[in-house]
């Protein structure tokens, strides 16, 4: 190709992104996001996860290279969720919205890094979206800030749309992937689970075969993350892919109950169908909706910024699969499972013994770490080698301050993953204490017993 081709393709790339559509659907998503931002921020106020995440633990489990990042001390920590609760409000409304958004991805971000354990995927979704309406003017439409007084048409950019469909499409399609993996398609962990038929077991559960409802399960979820996104991209289909979404979505909110994420997604993949598509609605059911008068047109968006974007994607489309660098089964190292769109693809059960040594004297004696760590961190400790080593750090240094010199502490970790056989997770010869945190891959990580 030419430069002179290249120049011309390279701007044809350009025009199409900065073409302006309508800032309506754009503005539907805010007022969803923003309201869903709110309503998540008061449910840790209302249930009491504040203090039982933030205030209540001694040892908070941080994310690597952000050990910095603590928790305020009350009330300050509880002033953080109002605060986030207020500038969610003040984003659905869009009122100053360009220092609500980046006020809401700041204090969100601070509560993101503040406990590793509290990680779910919906959670790195929202940071993400706070992040990416930071730079879009998404209070073009149905926003306080249009009423107090419109400067510029009622038009956004085609990238904020094209950009918020990639990013929940990726959601959807690598949820979808990350399902075509041997368990999965044996129907575990669900058969697991089910067989069980415990207390959390939903009550359909008891009338059919485990095994046959579990590879319901199985392959339905991987059909419908896989059909969601493809049929919401394709213009005749999209009210089938909506149809299939929402169904999708209320089932998981009813029966799993996963807290706003379902109806985050209900709300947010509306931004699939035309940009218009408010205006059309409000028409078809007999209220006025035309566009706001075109008072002053905007500028395009820089290059710079539209060259940051395609990095964004590019990171987007290729971190989920930085597992594969690592060695083994991903659901059973960890290693590369956050950030990855893996959801509820495995369960573990572990049996873990943490023994200290004291080389000076060569006293022997077991850790628990239900005396100092909450359920949900335990929970975690059990599931994930990194937060281990993060507790073993934090017992090392324990131990440092109550007088032991250089102490030694070995896990010895027991584990079956979706009902397979048991093994060692953890080389129990490794002194876990002189291990260091890193990116790297874990070689005091054992390989999966093999079924």
């Amino acid at each position: 190709m030419s430069a002179n081709a290249a120049s011309k393709t390279s701007g044809s790339w350009l025009e199409y992104l900065n073409r302006p559509v309508d800032a309506a659907s754009l503005g539907v998503f805010r007022i969803v996001f923003g309201a869903m931002i709110a309503w998540d921020a008061y449910r840790y106020l209302q249930h009491g996860w504040v203090e039982e995440y933030f205030v209540r633990p001694s040892l908070h489990f941080t994310y690597l290279y952000f050990d910095f990042v603590r928790p305020l001390p009350p009330p300050w920590i509880y002033a953080h969720f109002w605060f986030i609760a207020a500038m969610g409000i003040l984003v659905a409304l869009g009122l100053f919205y360009r220092a609500a958004i980046v006020a809401l991805a700041v204090g969100y971000t601070y509560f993101f890094l503040l406990e590793q354990s509290v990680y779910m995927n919906h959670y790195y979704l929202i940071l993400l979206l706070c992040w990416l309406l930071s730079l879009m003017p998404a209070d073009r439409a149905y926003s306080l800030d249009r009423w107090r007084g419109a400067t510029v048409a009622a038009t956004v950019p085609q990238w904020c749309v094209l950009l918020l469909r990639l990013q929940l499409f990726i959601v959807y399609f690598y949820g979808a992937i990350a399902k075509v993996n041997p368990d999965w398609l044996r129907g575990e962990p669900m058969y697991s689970e089910l067989a069980k038929r415990g207390e959390d077991v939903p009550p359909i559960a008891y009338n059919f075969p485990p095994a046959l409802l579990a590879y319901v399960i199985a392959y339905s979820g991987l059909l419908v993350d896989a059909a969601i996104p493809v049929l919401l991209s394709i213009r005749r289909l999209r009210w089938v892919g909506y149809a299939v979404a929402f169904a999708f979505h209320a089932l998981n909110a009813i029966f799993l109950h996963i807290g706003i994420f379902s109806y985050l997604m209900i709300g947010a993949i509306t931004i699939f169908f035309e940009p218009d598509w408010p205006r059309r609605a409000a028409r078809y059911f007999g209220r006025t909706a035309g566009a706001a008068p075109l008072v002053r047109q905007e500028g395009r968006t820089g290059i710079l910024v539209l060259a940051f974007l395609h990095v964004y994607v590019a990171f987007q489309l290729l971190f989920p699969f930085r597992h594969l660098l690592f060695p083994g089964d991903v659901s059973w190292s960890e290693e590369g499972h956050r950030f990855a769109w893996h959801m509820k693809l495995r369960k573990k059960d572990s049996n873990i013994s943490i023994l200290a040594t004291d080389p000076s004297t060569g006293r022997r004696w077991a850790i628990d770490p239900r005396k100092e760590l909450r359920p949900r961190q335990l929970a975690k400790l059990a599931t994930f080698p990194d937060i281990m080593l993060q507790y073993v750090h934090h017992t090392r240094d324990r131990l440092k301050r109550d007088g032991v010199a250089d102490p030694e502490i070995r896990v010895e970790w027991k584990a079956s993953l979706n009902g397979g056989p048991v093994g060692l997770l953890l080389d129990p010869s490794v002194d876990l204490a002189k291990v260091e945190r890193s990116w790297r891959p874990s070689p005091w990580i054992l390989p999966k017993p093999q079924r």
